[in-house]
């Protein structure tokens, strides 16, 4: 089963923005705000029974972190 990625990116204009999992969210006003929320949408995936990952992009577009949920939560 392929890993659900939920990823954390810089918006267009300003704030940060979350794609992936059952729906796109955001802006929220910063990295941090934004990455609470993606680790909350990607335990819910897990919780449906599906593998999931959080990705976090900096402004440069390049992803600075990386982390399975799945080696992390058990099911």
């Amino acid at each position: 089963m392929e890993c659900n990625c939920i990823r954390v990116r810089p918006a267009p204009r300003d704030g940060w923005l979350i794609e992936g999992g059952a729906r796109e969210m955001g802006p929220y006003h910063c990295r941090d705000l934004a990455l609470r929320v993606a680790v909350t949408e990607a335990l819910s995936v897990r919780r449906a029974g599906k593998p999931a990952h959080v990705e976090v992009e900096n402004r440069d577009g390049v992803m600075i972190a990386k982390r399975c949920l799945c080696a992390s939560f058990g099911r």
